[in-house]
Order: structure tokens, then sequence, then C-alpha cells
């Protein structure tokens, strides 16, 4: 009998909130088969069976937080006595199969697939699911998709016209917006998830940081101009070059030239760490809630390179299979709430960092432009900063550098 325990991994993590079960008591599995989705920091990841055996026992319920060292699962390999598995297994047996999905009961799929199948309409205890015992994978929903997708649609509805009674027209179908993200249900929700994981950050974030913000706009001509150049010399199979790709190159050039907004502040030990590296982390709304992947060596990247990376990283993070180190080790953020629609707001810095920029929605403002009021396309700008490290004329200088880059956006492609 193999006593499973949530293993150290590292990297801080010290607990970590069950998501979905993919076994249930009874069933038998193989070594290295996906037991249980968990989520660490707002990274999710799945955790194998250390041995093949019968589960015997689920160490908590779906929502339920765990502790480092605390009962994952209770796993009967067929040994005597019991033993303690730490999440690495050695010279384990593999004498049992997957167990064939159960009549009845939660189908087995990813938070993911669930999402997915919900959005578009899909019943998962109609699909067949081809992974380990019996879970439903992205490939399954696909196919389940595809079938719907071929069945007959229903006719339009046909209702009188009012200036032709007997003149049958057809109903428009009406236009909804796509709700907001988080529980949309009126009544009490237990905190969990990535919204657990966010008010932890955040509160830790608005009690300790004493915020100072500056806020700005910028003629976006030449910047709007530019990023179509750059798509279209790229070509259709380049990655998409987007705003957020030079705003963070922009970003990353003034921390160079502005190192103490790159830096830490721990007033426990009295130290100031000026980083080396320039990790921007980028702020991604995800149907969970926000998650901020970390571009690493964001200043060394050209504009493709950085766009291939956002891309990638911002998928990842949509798709929930970003992992734990994609999401540590940044050293300042960029949050692109214009995306949104929105034009001005106030960031709150992620500890322990000492800064971070926000951009909004470009519209057309009117602007002195040569001693003449024109209509402009103008882009709001706010930097963030830590007072405790960081004074006024520093964080308006980096602004500055910031908004001189993205007027004349030559800038960005010169500098290295």
């Amino acid at each position: 009998m193999i006593e499973f325990r949530l293993p150290d991994v590292g990297e801080g993590l010290e607990e970590a909130e069950i998501i979905t079960w993919l076994v249930a008591e009874g069933d038998e599995v193989t070594r290295d088969q996906p037991l249980v989705e968990i989520l660490t920091d707002k990274s999710q990841t799945e955790l194998p069976a250390p041995y093949a055996g019968q589960v015997t026992r689920l160490g908590g319920a779906e929502g339920d937080i765990l502790k480092v060292g605390d009962l994952v699962a209770t796993i009967d390999d067929g040994s005597d006595g019991d033993d303690t598995g730490s999440g690495v297994a050695v010279g384990a047996t593999n004498r049992a199969g997957s167990s064939p999905p159960r009549p009845g009961g939660r189908p087995k799929a990813s938070p993911v697939v669930r999402r997915r199948a919900g959005e578009a309409g899909i019943d998962l205890t109609e699909v067949v699911g081809t992974g380990p015992g019996g879970r439903i994978l992205v490939t399954d929903l696909d196919s389940a998709m595809a079938s719907a997708a071929q069945e007959p649609s229903p006719a339009p509805v046909a209702v009188p016209s009012p200036a032709h009674p007997t003149t049958p027209v057809v109903a428009p179908t009406p236009a909804y917006r796509t709700p907001p993200p988080g529980p949309a249900e009126y009544g009490v929700h237990p905190l969990r998830g990535i919204r657990r994981v966010t008010a932890q950050h955040m509160e830790r974030a608005w009690s300790q940081i004493p915020h100072i913000h500056g806020f700005d706009e910028l003629d976006a001509t030449e910047l709007v101009a530019t990023r179509h150049r750059l798509k279209t010399a790229a070509g259709p199979d380049a990655p998409n070059i987007t705003l957020m790709a030079l705003f963070v190159i922009a970003a990353a050039r003034a921390l160079r030239a502005h190192p103490l907004m790159n830096a830490s502040i721990d007033t426990e030990a009295g130290t100031i760490a000026v980083h080396e590296d320039v990790h921007i982390g980028i702020a991604v709304a995800t149907p969970d809630g926000l998650v901020v992947p970390v571009i690493t060596h964001a200043d060394r990247r050209g504009v493709v390179g950085m766009a291939a990376e956002i891309g990638r990283l911002s998928t990842s993070a949509r798709d929930r299979s970003i992992t734990s180190a994609e999401l540590r080790g940044g050293t300042f953020t960029v949050t692109n709430y214009g995306s949104m629609g929105g034009r001005f707001a106030a960031p709150i810095i992620r500890p322990p960092e000492a800064g971070i920029v926000g951009f909004g929605a470009i519209k057309q403002q009117p602007m002195v432009v040569d001693g003449e009021v024109l209509a402009r396309p103008t882009l709001p700008i706010v930097v963030g900063a830590d007072h405790r490290l960081i004074d006024g004329d520093v964080s308006t200088s980096f602004q500055e550098h910031v908004v001189a880059s993205l007027s004349d956006p030559t800038l960005l492609l010169l500098e290295r």
C-alpha cells in the first residue's frame, strides 16, 4: 500500500488546489498515468501515479487545498505493509492497465475540455474518451464537435411582417455580448482557482507597496503606421505583430536605461536588488482570471521574436498549459488593458517587482500639432512605481523614455 503525498517541487510551492480528479476510488492505474490536476501559483499541472495499482483512497475533494506533504492518494500496489510515496517512483512494477470508463458519474476531462464543451453545447457524458481511464481529450471533443456541426440546423422561425401580415419574414438572431468572466450566478461562491491566488497576491501588493502613478498620452500616428508596415513586410506566415510586442520592447529598452525600475526592495533584509536580466511579465486575461506569464530577456528580442513569444505564452495561459516556470522570475510587468477598450487605469504592482506600465485603447482625440488642433490617434500610458524604492523623478524619466520610443518607433528598431 503506497501513500502518495504532495511533493515539494521547490520554487516556493507550499500548497496546491485540487482542480479535477482524473481517477476514482477503485480504479486501476498504470505508473505515470495522470491522477489529478492541481493548481499551483496560477499554473495547472497533472500529478502522475508514482506506482501501478488500485486507487483505494483520494486525499480530498475537488476544490480542496493540499499542503506539501498532505495525502494525494493511496494506491494498493500489491505489496505488503505501508509505504509513503513522494511523487517519484523507482523500480515500480506495472501490473495494471488503464481502467475503462465506468458508466454514470462525472466524465473525466480537464477544465479546458469542460469549458470548451460548455461553450460548444456538447454533453461530455455522450463523448467517448480515448485517454487513460476513459479520459476525454481535446481531440475527442474536436471529433464530437465536428459530428455535431454536420447535423442539420433548425430552420429559421418565420413570423408575420407588421407591414405585410401575410408575408412571413425571418426573425433575426439576437446578438448578445459575451458575459464577463467569473461567477455569474447570484449567491455565495467559494474562493477557488486562479481567483484565490490572485486575491492573495493583490492583498499582499496593496498592503505592502505604496503606489505612485504617472499618466500621459502620446500621438500614436507613427506607432500605428509602423505596426502596419511591419505586419505587411513580415508576411502572412509570420507571427502576428501586435501593439503589445512594441509596448514590451519599449518598456525593456527603458528599463535598460533606468535600472532602478528593474529592481526589488526587501525592507526586512534591508536590501535592494537591481536585476541584471530584464524579464517582463505580460498580463493575459483568461476565462479563469488574470495570468502573468514572463518573457525572459525581453531586452534582447527583436520585433518578430517578441511577437512570437507573446503569442505562445498568451495561448498557453488561456488553454491552461502554462508552466510554473513560465510564471516566475518577472522583474517588471506590462499590461495592455486597452485591448478591452479601457482608456485609463492605475494598475497594481506585482511583488517583488518595483514597477508596472499600462496602456489604454488608442482613440481619436484632439491634439496640438505644429500649433494646430488636429484629430490624432492617441495612446494613454500610465506608469506605477513602488515609492519605497522609486521617486517621481525616476518613474517620470522612465515614462518619458517609453513615450519617446513609441512616438517614434524607428528607435525601437535601431536600439539594442
